[in-house]
């Protein structure tokens, strides 16, 4: 059976989108290997020539996680199509993306407000980290890292049927 995706969108790609992606992949390697689900991760305004941030592969090779050789990519209809659900960061972003794309809209989610244990969080949105410095950096990944194993509860509850 074929994997359903999960994408994740940021603003470029190179920063929380890919995170986001990479702890996906790898929390359900180590919690839910028999989930069918893969991750994959888009930027509104990412560009080919860019790679990601250091400090994200910093937080994320402390891991023992490698986003090294990511390479930022735009969101296309391609990457939607294939997508059974689209998660952003911000409300921003979603607001684009329904614009942009309105026949995926069904499928699009602002992140942290997914899964229906999430929608107590007072902040439901994941800041850009881009530029603010590594403790930044290191907040954004323990609130992805959370959010990601609650998504992840989320998709095993539901099952592989959705």
């Amino acid at each position: 059976m074929k994997n359903k995706t999960v994408l994740f969108v940021c603003t470029g790609n190179t920063c929380r989108s890919v995170m986001a992606q990479a702890l996906f992949q790898k929390f359900k390697e180590d919690l839910f290997p028999e989930l069918n689900y893969q991750a994959d991760s888009a930027g509104i305004a990412a560009s080919n020539n860019t790679s990601p941030s250091r400090e994200a592969v910093f937080c994320l090779a402390k891991q023992g996680i490698d986003i090294t050789t990511h390479q930022p990519k735009a969101v296309n209809n391609q990457l939607l199509k294939g997508a059974i659900v689209i998660l952003t960061m911000t409300q921003q972003q979603l607001d684009y993306l329904r614009e942009h794309f309105p026949w995926a809209k069904h499928r699009m989610y602002l992140f942290r407000t997914f899964c229906q244990q999430m929608e107590d969080l007072k902040v439901k949105e994941i800041e850009d980290p881009y530029g603010r410095g590594l403790l930044f950096y290191e907040d954004t990944y323990k609130k992805l890292k959370k959010d990601i194993k609650k998504l992840l509860f989320y998709l095993k509850k539901v099952g592989n049927n959705e």
